[in-house]
């Protein structure tokens, strides 16, 4: 009785060391496949970059044109009030109110365009849910801070 006792214990360890191996290799042949198929799919990603290029590339000729337009209309100091936008719809920080007078100086919609393509670019697009309610909120603060100190009220 003992002899069957030990012969079935060793039986059923062998059992369960050959599906254990089995798994192992049917597990690492997985592994090795996931491998091949990540870089397979980030070969084929696009970069930042890339995708940034697309962003632009998905506008029509005669939108570019007209962003162009409010750019120039921005003037020299568009860049840094990108960054305070991009600061006030990301992190919740105020505008100058150079920036303001560069916004109403533009237009809503030219702010509103900006700020559309602008927050579709990769490194920001995760706050393009917020765009239109902080684009809404920076114009009407702008307009009225603006309007406050504007030549042409009274």
């Amino acid at each position: 009785m003992e002899n069957k006792t030990i012969l079935m214990t060793f039986f059923s360890v062998m059992v369960l060391i050959s599906f254990f191996n089995q798994s192992l290799a049917i597990a690492a042949d997985l592994e090795e496949m996931l491998i091949n198929e990540f870089d397979v799919v980030l070969r084929n990603w696009p970069s930042p970059g890339d995708y940034n290029l697309n962003v632009i590339r998905g506008q029509s000729r005669k939108h570019l044109k007209y962003l162009l337009n409010c750019g120039v209309k921005m003037g020299p100091g568009g860049t840094e009030c990108s960054i305070e936008y991009r600061d006030a719809i990301s992190r919740n920080k105020s505008t100058s109110k150079d920036c303001c007078l560069m916004i109403v100086k533009t237009g809503k919609q030219c702010h509103t365009e900006w700020m559309k393509l602008f927050f579709q670019f990769y490194q920001v697009k995760r706050f393009s849910s917020k765009v239109m309610i902080k684009t809404n909120e920076i114009w009407n603060k702008c307009s009225n801070e603006t309007e406050t100190i504007s030549p042409f009220s009274g």
